[in-house]
């Protein structure tokens, strides 16, 4: 039964929401039933619904995604920052557990795997500076696209939400390649972290990077104009990689 006045702000309610502060007009004391099969079991499978369909949309349609939520298309869509810094969590965690099982299973080897001194200063600057590292990558890639990419009239923040939405689906495939790393135990192959990680990501992320400007912006620009602004976007991503490393990397020599 529907209540008259909301029972978080004391409203008139005249439909299933609260005009003020959006509560549902049905809600009403906590019953065992309620707790188990709209909390918990309901709340559990919206909540992975909406990760899931977020996952999928910007992993397959990464353009198209950021352009129905910068429309107002986001009830299906989980929270990108949210699931950014869970992303990160848990990779943090997978590359904490994967040196331990390294340590153990490939003991005889890993004094040879390790790093040199500065190699292992660099890792731990990373480690520690990540987040600022990564959240960096919005601002940068959004005004790299306005400015490249006019014809379709974003204003500066929205282009700040493509590339988060970028952001995340590049955080979903380092996730991935993560995860798949962790066959180097079931097969023995000591050096598929390296290949997946190191090498294979650089390349999968910035070609799944140009493929999001593509599917946004490749219908407000004609081939050889798309070619020529996407070609741009990667000279200035590299150049902009490239100094990154290079000023890290002089803080350790």
């Amino acid at each position: 039964m529907e209540n008259k006045h909301c029972l978080n702000c004391e409203t008139d309610l005249t439909g299933k929401f609260c005009s003020n502060c959006g509560q549902r007009s049905d809600t009403h004391r906590m019953t065992l039933k309620h707790l188990v099969f709209h909390d918990i079991i309901h709340g559990t499978f919206h909540f992975e619904k909406g990760m899931l369909f977020t996952a999928k949309q910007t992993l397959l349609n990464p353009g198209k995604a950021a352009l129905d939520y910068i429309s107002g298309k986001r009830v299906n869509y989980y929270n990108i920052f949210y699931f950014i810094l869970l992303l990160i969590g848990i990779n943090l965690f997978l590359g904490h557990y994967y040196e331990v099982l390294a340590r153990s299973t490939f003991s005889e080897h890993f004094n040879e795997r390790e790093f040199n001194e500065t190699g292992v200063k660099l890792n731990q600057f990373l480690n520690t500076y990540n987040k600022i590292m990564i959240l960096a990558v919005v601002p940068l890639f959004g005004i790299k696209s306005y400015l490249l990419f006019r014809r379709k009239k974003l204003n500066l923040t929205e282009h700040f939400i493509l590339s988060s939405i970028l952001l995340l689906g590049v955080a979903l495939i380092y996730t991935l390649l993560n995860a798949l790393s962790f066959l180097d135990f079931a097969f023995d192959l000591q050096n598929l972290k390296i290949h997946l990680v190191y090498f294979s990501f650089p390349i999968i992320s910035l070609s799944y990077a140009l493929y999001g400007y593509y599917n946004a912006f490749h219908k407000d620009y004609t081939v050889w104009g798309g070619i020529l602004r996407l070609t741009v976007l990667l000279l200035l991503v590299l150049l902009e990689l490239y100094t990154i490393m290079f000023f890290v990397s002089t803080l350790f020599v």
